[in-house]
């Protein structure tokens, strides 16, 4: 849907804000070169991270994120939507570990879209959901990292719109 209203000429009258800040395409940019260009940037297309318990990860590549379990295990400050992050040490909070202590993060092609930005200290999670779901955005950016100090999430609202490419499966080191 958001490629179709961006290749449509950006959304009708909501015209799409390029986010090229985001540290996760930053960092690609740098090391992949001319690969970082199969994605659609002008549509806030990005490489963000997913953390959750190996298990999970292995579901989601199998059968897709399934939105009606958002915040089953974690907090939904911004709405029950999936939460990515563009620091893989922020999608690590996430990770659960299994009986043998591993741990996994994806490694998810996003299309943000038309973002919706908010830097509130609280924000009012219900108009949020309702700005994407029936508004004209399609994601929200919490900007954490200027509101708190810590770092910035994603949050989308229809799994059409995430691609998990990979699984990183590690163990933490302490």
């Amino acid at each position: 849907e958001v490629l179709t209203r961006w290749q449509g000429g950006g959304g009708g009258s909501h015209k799409i804000t390029k986010y090229a800040d985001v540290k996760s395409m930053v960092a690609y940019r740098n090391i992949a070169g001319s690969k970082a260009d199969r994605l659609v940037h002008e549509a806030n297309e990005w490489y963000l991270f997913h953390g959750t318990h190996p298990e999970n990860a292995k579901k989601i590549m199998q059968s897709d994120f399934r939105v009606g379990c958002a915040g089953a295990n974690t907090g939904t400050l911004y709405g029950k939507g999936l939460y990515f992050a563009e620091s893989i040490t922020k999608a690590d909070e996430y990770a659960k570990p299994d009986e043998k202590g591993n741990y996994a993060v994806l490694l998810c092609r996003v299309l943000g879209g038309h973002v919706l930005y908010t830097d509130e200290l609280e924000p009012d999670p219900e108009v949020l959901v309702q700005q994407c779901i029936s508004g004209p955005y399609d994601c929200v950016l919490g900007d954490r990292e200027k509101a708190r100090g810590t770092y910035r999430e994603f949050v989308l609202f229809d799994s059409e719109d995430v691609y998990p490419e990979y699984v990183i499966e590690y163990k933490r080191k302490y």
